[in-house]
């Protein structure tokens, strides 16, 4: 179970019940009956609801978002200087099971907090419910050892033919107020000391529950019972269940003054039924200490509504909660916008305060189903699983995605997601800050309008560069570096400067172009030249994407500046292409991403593969989390083979420890998964 069906769960309870109690004050007016019918159908909806969710489709709605400040605190990733371990050569045939011990290592790694809750959630419903099993066990065993009543015959004939109720009258011991206990047949229970009642008060009292018998108390009893062990976390949940218990007497007691009971005399009997003792859980005590005071107050009241709702006016409620139940039930939110820009270890600067949509909520949607119809190939997809799997494992992450595109076609070959330990659609639903990845697009505005040429340098200020006071930085100086470099070393403020020439407008027109801004992702309408939130844009901290938002716009570069929209039907008709940059100007950000990989100074050195070159870009992200905790995304996206693209492939990880980098935590796994897809195409 992860923490999005238990979030929803609870959220599904909570309001079946809060919606159960915020209707008491518009009630306060009708009749107890009424309240005790409302409440009934409350605590039964939030019972009901996980079982109708699992059975009925979905009907998934858009989570709101929720601005937050951009702190603009920017992510210098770091340029690899270790050794590149060896990766399998692509002309190597690997076996089928080449990952499965991968697989079945990260299935076993360590319980998340998701895990941790739904243990303690189930570990407090068990104990309620065993506690109800016992309560139910006691009442039975009591009704069992208790003696038939003889002297109860003329008032249960009485009862019978005003209410039409049958009612089986035992005497016991074992309690000392009379109670009907049961759940579908039903025994009242009497104490010893009843035998020296008059008539009237048997009357009185077999009247009341009588009432409970009609309404299926008993049964309504365990239900609420079950609801809260089910919610034992939610207060609403104990609420419900205990106003439910009051309104239920009342309800009886206006049944049995409905039924001729004087009240004077109904409120004597009551206070002399009243037991010192409450009776067992699982029966329903005619003369519970609780509450007693305000129930003789309600019996003697004046104008006081006591008639239950007609059979129309019952169908009408049942069949309001049941549609609500219905919409609760089928109604799944889905995360959106994507996670707000700002907090790094590394180079800080701070921003003003334009607004993001809120950090993403967890994936439940349902991967593409390979065969078939479906682009998947289910090769290709079995690699990814395995990969991400395994980097999952190794860097204690939380969620993750691989995309593998067709850059020819935009077939989606695999789309991995983990989410908190369970498959999701990660690379198509959840946006983030995309990070360095976003580079290339400055880079193709400034190629484009010829406002840089390849062979250009700039001066990266020695390691810092300053906005109206505000500062980026890179991972260590640089001074002047060739245009292929600053990309390679993947320089904030080469970007930045390069931004400067570019402008808002022309960014936010080759954002476009390339489908950045697109729901789910998000981007501003307008950025403001030679300005920090214009700098964050362009180094990738201010805009959010997904990872295959991310893979169709390199698959552009890949494809000589087309864009084809990414899809997962291998029916589709021949791919549109959309070109959005000049044939030369991909040809160049190509050569250049290949200097983030092969370059002595690349940031991407650990995604090469022996026998194919890549071309490719790192990526890693930043932002602050509730609690002053920091939230990071590390991705890589490459190209291969770079002289004949067959696939882009796109890693990004969520919060991998140790801070890990784009370069160190999803480089290594685009190296795997490349080497293995290109033996498998072979």
């Amino acid at each position: 179970m992860n923490d999005q069906v238990l979030l929803t769960t609870a959220l599904r309870g909570a309001l079946a019940l809060a919606a159960a109690l915020l209707a008491m004050p518009l009630l306060r007016r009708a009749a107890s009956s009424t309240r005790r019918l409302v409440l009934a159908l409350g605590l039964g909806t939030a019972l009901l609801l996980p079982v109708l969710s699992a059975a009925l489709p979905a009907w998934r709605v858009e989570a709101p978002s929720i601005a937050l400040p951009v702190h603009g605190k920017l992510v210098a990733e770091p340029v690899f200087e270790g050794r590149v371990s060896a990766q399998a050569s692509v002309s190597t045939q690997m076996p089928a099971m080449a990952g499965t011990a991968a697989g079945k290592a990260s299935s076993a790694w360590a319980i998340d907090a998701a895990q941790v809750v739904a243990c303690v959630w189930v570990l407090g419903a068990l104990v309620l419910v065993a506690r109800l099993g016992r309560s139910l066990a006691r009442v039975r065993a009591i009704a069992r050892r208790a003696s038939p009543a003889p002297q109860w015959h003329r008032a249960c004939a009485r009862v019978e033919e005003a209410t039409g109720v049958r009612l089986d009258v035992r005497t016991t011991s074992e309690i000392d107020a009379p109670a009907v206990c049961g759940v579908l047949s039903h025994v009242v229970l009497v104490p010893l000391a009843a035998a020296g009642w008059d008539e009237q008060r048997r009357h009185h009292v077999l009247l009341h529950e009588a009432a409970h018998v009609r309404r299926r108390d008993g049964l309504v009893q365990v239900v609420a019972d079950l609801a809260v062990a089910l919610h034992w976390f939610d207060p609403l949940a104990w609420l419900c269940a205990r106003r439910l218990r009051i309104e239920r007497e009342l309800a009886a007691d206006d049944a049995a003054l409905e039924h001729g009971a004087r009240p004077s005399r109904y409120a004597e009997d009551l206070l002399a039924v009243s037991g010192a003792l409450p009776a067992p859980a699982a029966a329903l005590g005619m003369g519970e200490p609780a509450r007693l005071v305000a129930r003789v107050v309600a019996v003697l009241a004046k104008g006081r509504k006591r008639a239950p709702l007609g059979s129309l006016q019952t169908a009408a409620v049942v069949v309001a909660a049941s549609s609500g139940a219905l919409a609760l039930a089928c109604t799944t939110p889905t995360g959106a916008g994507g996670p707000p820009a700002s907090a790094s270890t590394a180079g800080v600067a701070t921003a003003g305060s334009p607004a993001l949509p809120a950090a993403p909520a967890p994936v439940t949607a349902p991967l593409p189903a390979a065969g078939g119809g479906s682009s998947i190939d289910p090769a290709i997809q079995a690699i990814a699983d395995e990969e991400l799997d395994r980097t999952i494992h190794d860097w204690a992450a939380p969620a993750g995605a691989a995309v593998v595109l067709d850059p020819s076609t935009g077939r989606v070959l695999a789309d991995a997601g983990l989410d908190r330990g369970a498959r999701a659609d990660v690379g198509r639903l959840r946006p983030y800050v995309t990070g360095s990845t976003l580079k290339v697009v400055t880079l193709a505005a400034a190629l484009d309008a010829g406002l840089v040429s390849p062979g250009d340098t700039i001066d990266c200020e020695h390691g810092e560069y300053r906005y109206a006071g505000k500062t980026v930085r890179d991972w260590r100086p640089n001074g002047v570096l060739p245009l292929p470099q600053v990309v390679a070393v993947s320089s904030n403020i080469g970007i930045a400067k390069l931004f400067d020439r570019v402008g808002g407008e022309r960014l936010v027109h080759e954002l476009r172009a390339l489908h950045f801004g697109a729901p789910p992702g998000w981007m501003p309408d307008h950025v403001d030249d030679h300005s920090m939130p214009g700098a964050l844009a362009a180094i990738g901290e201010w805009i959010t994407a997904t990872p295959l938002q991310v893979a169709a716009a390199y698959a552009a570069i890949a494809g000589g500046g087309s864009y084809v929209e990414p899809t997962f039907s291998a029916n589709a008709a021949a791919a549109t292409r959309e070109p959005v940059m000049k044939p030369e100007t991909a040809r160049a950000i190509l050569a250049m991403l290949d200097e983030v990989v092969n370059g002595e100074r690349g940031t991407g050195k650990q995604a090469r593969v022996d026998g194919a070159r890549v071309a490719g870009k790192t990526g890693t992200a930043a932002w602050d989390l509730p609690g002053g905790r920091e939230g990071r995304y590390a991705s890589f996206v490459g190209i291969v083979p770079e002289d004949a693209p067959r696939f882009v492939i796109l890693v990004g990880v969520e919060q991998p420890k140790d801070d890990g980098s784009g370069g160190d935590v999803a480089a290594p796994a685009f190296a795997r998964i490349a080497t293995r897809a290109l033996a498998v195409a072979r």
